[in-house]
């Protein structure tokens, strides 16, 4: 996702926050390890997320921000070595904006929850072949690397919709501040499947 959207989605809701009762409003900052399966490709590392949600009943939120859901270093600059090609890597960054509503169950240490949203998702990647290949998806890039000869390199940048699932917890460890363990599952085009446990801190404002 660009930082200009980040920032205009950052903007939209410091906006909004002025017109929302603020005893209904809270931040959450979570990192996380995902499993991300995307066209024929799969892959795992880690990421993080960062939301602003508002109560808009005493047992639903609406969350809306921003997730990165993996980020490996591309070959941007730097050819890849043997090493790399033998080992037929595949490299992605992904990331996402989400609109999600969560329902909750309140108890005397925290608040149950799931999670129910949709995704705009952006996944960007690389995938090495041996070999002059056909790309089954992506831009092909025949390359020639030292000590190993002719490979191919599959490149991508695919934006699309995906639906989210979560469960999760919002433990009580202050006045203000709770921290969350959250377990998603996500499903969306050109078959991106995402699993991914995040934990972060949740401050009310």
């Amino acid at each position: 996702m660009s930082k200009k959207q980040v920032c205009l989605l950052v903007l939209s809701w410091m906006v909004s926050l002025q017109m929302l009762a603020a005893d209904n409003l809270y931040t959450v900052f979570s990192i996380g390890y995902s499993d991300v399966e995307f066209i024929q490709g799969a892959n795992k590392g880690f990421g993080y997320k960062m939301a602003f949600g508002y109560q808009i009943d005493p047992q639903w939120y609406v969350e809306a921000g921003y997730q990165q859901l993996i980020h490996d270093s591309l070959y941007l600059t730097d050819l890849p070595s043997a090493a790399d090609v033998t080992n037929a890597e595949n490299l992605q960054q992904g990331d996402a904006l989400f609109l999600a509503f969560l329902g909750k169950a309140s108890g005397p240490v925290g608040e149950l929850f799931y999670r129910l949203g949709v995704l705009n998702t952006d996944i960007r990647g690389q995938q090495l072949l041996a070999g002059v290949r056909e790309c089954e998806f992506g831009q092909s890039n025949v390359l020639n690397i030292a000590d190993f000869g002719a490979a191919t390199m599959c490149d991508y940048n695919e934006s699309g919709v995906a639906g989210v699932i979560g469960l999760g917890f919002d433990y009580f460890v202050g006045a203000r501040t709770m921290v969350r363990a959250e377990i998603e599952y996500i499903k969306g085009q050109d078959n991106l499947t995402v699993t991914t446990a995040t934990l972060g801190l949740r401050y009310n404002f």
